[in-house]
């Protein structure tokens, strides 16, 4: 919306193209809509503003005088506006941050609960995908921060952070003595398995592991979906493998329970990166201690 008429925006594009036909086709409206607005506008200043030629039009000289006003005025609106969205934006904190899908139904909204009470005003673009994706994401400028498993070294990437996070068996409550603490691979491959599939990034690690058992196994199903695998468990189908990050909710909730796997090969990284050519400063530290926080 413009403080402007629409006649005296009709006006200027009419001067500018010295045609009311070429002028008509670039606005998209009819040329006897806009002859109408001329006709109005020329009533309310009292005076002709241009002639009508078999060429196109050329202005009078009270023609020529509104035009020169006219783009005064929609400079002056123009740099208004400008000012207002500067003034508005050192005050809003404007964040796009990329994550791994099981980290949106807790870490994230802890993530911007604590964003918020830092900077106040401030708004955050989330993107959920895979590793591959958000990594992708980050070297185009696309994303300021990535929270992902397993990211690549690369000299364009700045880690700030990367956290180990076990494998578990995941599974029904009561299965196993509730003393148990943790739980040796081969000793969950009685069960049916529901696996993650080579989308996700724990197939590889996981199903390497699960070959070098060098026992007999079942797998019922698998998905590159932790949503359905969870569902699957939940049904009573078999048991399955992830991460905390991938179950914390359902086990919080009583729904399912969690059991990490013994030795290192196991494990996860969990990584926090940024773009190598972001200058650390308070800001973006801030940021990072928050991220940090409630990983």
């Amino acid at each position: 919306m413009s403080a402007l008429t629409k006649e005296i925006r009709s006006f200027v594009v009419i001067a500018s193209e010295k045609s009311l036909r070429k002028a008509a086709d670039k606005m998209h409206i009819a040329a006897s809509a806009l002859s109408r607005q001329m006709s109005i506008l020329e009533e309310d200043f009292g005076t002709q503003l241009f002639l009508r030629l078999p060429r196109g039009i050329e202005l009078t000289e009270q023609g020529e005088a509104l035009y020169r006003q006219a783009r005064l005025w929609i400079a002056e609106e123009n740099r208004f506006r400008r000012s207002i969205k500067e003034e508005h934006g050192q005050h809003l904190v404007q964040l796009r941050i990329g994550a791994v899908e099981c980290l949106s139904s807790s870490v994230l909204p802890r993530l911007y609960k604590k964003l918020s009470s830092r900077f106040g005003n401030i708004r955050i673009d989330f993107k959920i995908g895979d590793t591959q994706t958000l990594t992708d994401l980050l070297l185009e400028n696309q994303l300021d921060f990535i929270i992902a498993f397993n990211v690549a070294r690369d000299e364009k990437i700045r880690f700030v952070a990367r956290e180990k996070s076990k494998i578990g068996l995941v599974h029904l409550p009561g299965l196993l003595d509730k003393d148990t603490q943790s739980i040796e691979l081969h000793d969950c491959l009685k069960w049916p398995l529901c696996i993650p599939d080579i989308d996700l990034s724990v197939h590889t690690r996981l199903y390497s592991e699960i070959l070098r058992q060098k026992s007999s196994f079942e797998i019922v199903a698998s998905s590159n979906s932790f949503d359905l695998l969870r569902k699957l468990v939940l049904e009573g189908v078999g048991v399955s493998f992830m991460t905390w990050y991938d179950i914390e909710r359902e086990v919080n909730d009583g729904l399912l329970a969690f059991t990490p796997l013994k030795g290192r090969r196991l494990e996860e990284e969990l990584c926090v990166c940024l773009p190598s050519t972001v200058k650390m400063d308070g800001r973006t530290s801030s940021v990072i201690d928050s991220i940090l926080e409630v990983v």
